[in-house]
């Protein structure tokens, strides 16, 4: 509990090592930073990437971390008042990386622009950046060896002559709000059923696009779909859409452990509006995020989600809970996992099955008490 304060935070891990900095859940698909990326690089920017950056990106390129923020300096304990010390949570790739000179340049500012930044910024280089033009920089300002600088783009926030203490400082939190709390509340039970679907349980019922009919979907659609997204899909679902080309089905829960209890909490609802898409209507992530390119935020979130011309969208209800293909790991040839995805404040993985035919053993029928 948050001091002074009746919002319940809760803090869930301090002060990472280089080894565990990452979140290798949400990195899933991205690869390590080449030598030859570091000395594009430092040659781009003049500079010397520090030992501990290049441990970091000698295992991502850049992408998500478990603990981005930290304590306010103000109000020390008031976690309603937390900074994030990596904007967006996220280190940028490094052909991503710029400095204040360049970013100076491209927006036609006058010469002084960043003078209460730096003294010279060619030498300030921005390495994780939001939406509100907050930025983690290297300040190479007193030589080869940088500070660390969070900045407002107009301010010095926070300075650590080094990764130590800026490492020490990081949390990772939670606020769990009403919505949160109520999915844990031990007196939401599910009442289900204990038999899984089967090709000829699983559909309950036609679509409600205007092409849906409940029919069969014919190979040739299958084979256009897989040609349109780029990827095989699996031999199950293959199967499923041979028997009706999308609809609703009453197979909805999925459990969140191997031996469930009947506790709302150890199941979690990953078919959206219990309806799964038509072929024609399969898109992929990336399709989905384009469309909120205009100032909804799921496209800045999913975009952080590495290849995402490579997640199948089967199932979605607004952008806030997706059931998706996932063939970042194994290639669009092969099998994909299973993942529903539940949008707060980004996308987070709720569960994840290894291929489709294991998902499809963990479907069952029930109904909330």
């Amino acid at each position: 509990m948050s001091a002074g304060s009746s919002l319940q935070w809760m803090v869930y891990g301090r002060a990472p090592t280089l080894e565990t900095f990452w979140d290798e859940e949400l990195n899933l698909g991205r690869v390590a930073a080449t030598d030859e990326a570091i000395a594009e690089l430092e040659a781009r920017l003049g500079i010397v990437l520090p030992a501990w950056l290049r441990t970091l990106y000698a295992r991502y390129n850049g992408g998500a971390v478990r603990m981005a923020r930290g304590e306010s300096i103000e109000q020390p304990g008031e976690w309603l008042k937390a900074e994030w010390l990596i904007p967006r949570a996220r280190l940028l790739p490094l052909h991503e990386w710029f400095s204040f000179a360049q970013l100076r340049a491209r927006e036609g500012y006058r010469d002084d622009a960043y003078a209460a930044l730096a003294a010279d910024d060619r030498r300030l280089i921005a390495i994780a950046i939001d939406e509100h033009n907050k930025t983690l920089c290297l300040d190479y300002s007193a030589g080869s060896e940088p500070m660390i600088v969070l900045t407002d783009q107009q301010r010095r926030l926070r300075e650590y002559d080094d990764a130590a203490p800026w490492l020490a400082d990081l949390v990772d939190l939670q606020y769990w709000n009403p919505a949160l709390q109520a999915r844990h509340d031990p007196a939401a039970t599910l009442h289900w059923r204990p038999e899984p679907p089967g090709l000829d349980t699983f559909w309950s019922g036609p679509g409600f696009w205007d092409d849906a009919s409940g029919a069969p979907a014919p190979a040739d659609a299958i084979a256009a779909a897989e040609t349109r997204l780029g990827v095989r899909l699996p031999a199950l679902l293959r199967a499923l859409y041979r028997r009706q080309d999308g609809g609703y089905t009453r197979f909805e829960w999925a459990p969140l452990r191997r031996h469930p209890s009947s506790h709302f909490y150890d199941w979690e609802s990953v078919v959206p509006d219990r309806y799964l898409s038509s072929l024609a209507h399969l898109r992929t992530l990336a399709d989905v995020a384009s469309d909120f390119q205009d100032g909804a935020e799921l496209w800045s979130f999913a975009r952080m989600h590495a290849h995402c011309e490579r997640i199948v969208v089967l199932a979605m209800h607004g952008i806030n809970w997706m059931l998706c293909l996932d063939y970042r790991e194994r290639g669009p040839e092969h099998e994909p996992d299973v993942v529903y995805f539940e949008y707060f404040d980004e996308l987070i993985p709720r569960y994840r099955a290894r291929d489709f035919d294991c998902f499809f053993a963990d479907l069952r029928q029930g109904e909330l008490d």
